[in-house]
């Protein structure tokens, strides 16, 4: 039986929703330097949680 998680579409949706809300909440309540780190956090969301999320597949 095959996992969902083998699924492209399926990991990098995963991590770009997360990436999303990561994304709402720097432009919501952070500031200054803060919020710079959000959107690092966010950024490595979408780039490493994919990766991630393949390997769990395997």
């Amino acid at each position: 039986m095959a996992s969902a998680l083998q699924s492209p579409l399926v990991r990098y949706g995963m991590g770009a929703s997360s990436a999303i809300i990561i994304f709402i909440v720097a432009f919501t309540f952070a500031e200054g330097l803060m919020q710079t780190i959000l959107f690092v956090i966010a950024v490595t969301e979408l780039l490493i949680v994919p990766q991630f999320l393949k390997a769990a597949a395997e």
